[in-house]
């Protein structure tokens, strides 16, 4: 596969480009979320706390990395705890495209949607003041070791299932540490009372008659898989894969949410099992360069079979992204050998073997604050699309099919409009994009993977609410969730019978909820190229359509019209140019055209700038259902 095939297959190279772009510059998946369409009593008062001052703190010196993560560990598992039951607390920390993102939602939520409207706001000054207020949340401390990163996630790990909240340990008199330690009990060590390492890599593994893997890092979540979920105590069906707190070394690589800390409430409400570690096998990664080969990795396995055996093989959800800028892969400073798109790659791969998908919350918009507070939000039990679903009849009267019911010779575009896979982005994205004045010029399929109801259900109501004509929601890649297909039925790592019917299940679920009968990226990434077996799944759930990956023209799978996907450039004329060139006189051709983070202006322009510089290109920008639609026709299939 060329360089161009591989930009085209995945989104981590063009998400590089933008981190550093951004630098320089019963319910669908959440089981323990109140039944949806339930009318839910809001609280009667929302605690707030702005922690914005904290990302501007210059994050070269050690120091400043050390009172952000500190600070925000305490916050974000004290808001995770305090949100358990119901919504509670609310931070301020989120923004991006010059949006205030969290207050964009406060405001909303208290003002249109009215969810908060009849409760008052409770400003709070300090954590101090935070960590009293919620007291009775949390039961006392877990302690864990500098020298030990991984401990840092072991900790979030014990926050959610004990009811404690996390510091790391210091002697300094000022540390959150010793602060804390004044008022509260530790409950749980995961380093020495004295500061000296509990998890050594050496000996036997503490609390446990088993011999050390060699590495301090794994031998800490050995014992956490022992402890918290291969125990029960974790809540099945949630793993949270956030960096642990190497961070701190490498936190000037990055901006001040790139800690991803503020996403770890969801997690630590649901008792979810938090990890770290390496996809790959053929290097020891960048932060454990010591460790025994490929001794991440097996951890790595071990992590996911007992996530596995304790959803009782349904499907998983994991929140997060590898952390390319800052491990395992070959990004500046991090000195690993493989790519950001083949680490993506490899822990699709694998998470999807043991029945998981990742929400991916991926860096350049990672960070997501108030998840915990979000997953109260009162669904209800069906959405419905505005935008109508057109026939063959609409499509004749379009010009789209002659009299004989054949598709007319043109160029037929559709708009993919990504990336929503990971509800970070869909948070950040919805309040700038849904106000832009150029939306409903273009039909645009809105790539809204339906499963992000659980962490950002405001943005999707939102999005549906102010929807035109004009907006049409299709699943992202690869559904209700990121995995990869064929590695729910083709499993050399980890031996376990098929995942598939639990998927088809999963998705159908989401699928109704959100109105959704299109999936625009099935995924394949190094999996394997899905195959009529998959298909003949995503019919079930995405009857009228599929963007694929490796297609290399217009298809029918399952019987259901389909068409691989191509990114556009950045420029608009150059986009267009791309679009003309894929044009034949005389010819029927399809165009899926795959974008990211575009506003609906760019479509505009796109379409604008075809027919100024192209005018001899007969050309129809179409709506996802006409353009699989039109496809399933073309190539001897049957439309709904």
């Amino acid at each position: 596969m060329n360089i161009s095939s591989v930009f085209l297959g995945t989104r981590s190279v063009w998400r590089r480009w933008l981190f550093f772009s951004l630098l320089l510059a019963g319910g669908v998946g959440d089981f323990t979320r109140v039944a949806v369409g339930a009318a839910v009593a809001g609280p009667k008062t929302v605690y707030t706390y702005d922690a914005r001052p904290l990302k501007k703190l210059d994050l070269r010196q050690r120091v400043n990395a050390e009172t952000l993560w500190d600070t925000m560990h305490v916050a974000a598992a004290l808001q995770g705890l305090a949100n358990r039951q119901e919504p509670r607390l609310y931070l301020y920390y989120s923004a991006d495209f010059g949006v205030e993102t969290d207050e964009f939602w406060m405001n909303w939520l208290r003002g249109e949607d009215g969810w908060l409207k009849a409760f008052a706001l409770k400003p709070l000054a300090s954590v101090d003041e935070m960590v009293e207020t919620f007291r009775g949340a949390f039961k006392g401390l877990v302690v864990y070791d500098p020298a030990v990163p991984a401990t840092a996630c072991v900790a979030s790990t014990a926050s959610g299932c004990l009811d404690l909240l996390p510091v790391r340990y210091s002697s300094q008199p000022d540390s959150w540490c010793q602060r804390l330690q004044a008022k509260y009990p530790v409950k749980l060590w995961l380093v020495n009372p004295d500061g000296t390492s509990k998890f050594t890599g050496a000996g036997r593994l503490p609390d446990y008659e088993e011999p050390s893997s060699g590495s301090a890092k794994v031998d800490a979540y050995r014992w956490a898989i022992r402890r918290f979920l291969r125990s029960g105590l974790c809540a099945p069906r949630f793993g949270a894969y956030y960096i642990d707190s190497a961070w701190i070394n490498l936190a000037f690589h990055a901006g001040p949410e790139m800690h991803t800390l503020a996403n770890h409430d969801y997690f630590i409400a649901q008792r979810a099992f938090f990890f770290d570690l390496s996809p790959w096998g053929d290097e020891a990664p960048n932060d454990d360069l010591r460790q025994p080969l490929g001794a991440d990795l097996k951890a790595f396995k071990e992590v996911l079979l007992a996530l596995y055996d304790a959803a009782g093989g349904e499907i998983i959800k994991v929140g997060g992204f590898p952390p390319w800028p800052f491990k395992y892969t070959d990004a500046g400073g991090v000195g690993c050998k493989h790519g950001g798109v083949e680490t993506e790659w490899e822990f699709g791969r694998l998470i999807s073997q043991y029945n998981g998908y990742m929400e991916a919350d991926a860096a350049g918009l990672a960070g997501l604050a108030n998840a915990s507070f979000a997953r109260h939000y009162p669904l209800e039990k069906r959405y419905y699309q505005k935008a109508m679903r057109p026939n063959a009849d609409a499509w004749r009267a379009r010009g789209h099919l002659d009299a004989q019911g054949k598709v007319v010779p043109k160029l037929y575009i559709g708009h993919y409009v990504g990336d929503y896979d990971a509800p970070s982005w869909l948070n950040k994205a919805v309040p700038v994009f849904f106000n832009d004045p150029a939306r409903g010029q273009v039909p645009m399929g809105w790539a809204f993977d339906p499963n992000l109801s659980d962490r950002a259900p405001w943005a999707l109501v939102y999005a549906y609410r102010h929807a035109t004509t004009n907006d049409y929601f299709i699943a992202g890649d690869s559904g209700a969730g990121y995995l990869n297909p064929r590695g729910l039925t083709v499993r050399p790592d980890s031996g376990l019978p098929s995942g598939l019917e639990a998927w088809k299940r999963h998705c159908a679920r989401c699928y109704n909820q959100w109105d959704m009968t299109i999936t625009g990226f099935v995924l394949d990434g190094s999996a394997g190229t899905s195959t009529e077996l998959e298909y003949a799944a995503y019919k079930y759930f995405s009857p009228d359509g599929f963007g694929t990956h490796y297609d290399k023209k217009p298809c029918l799978h399952a019987g259901v019209g389909a068409c691989g996907e191509y990114d556009l450039p950045e420029d608009p004329a150059a986009a267009a140019k791309v679009l003309a060139d894929a044009a034949q006189a005389g010819h029927v051709k399809f165009f899926w055209a795959r974008s990211i983070l575009r506003t609906p202006k760019w479509y505009a322009q796109v379409e604008q700038k075809l027919r100024e510089n192209h005018p001899q290109v007969p050309f129809a920008v179409v709506d996802p259902y006409t353009f699989f639609g039109l496809i399933a026709i073309h190539e001897g299939g049957a439309t709904r």
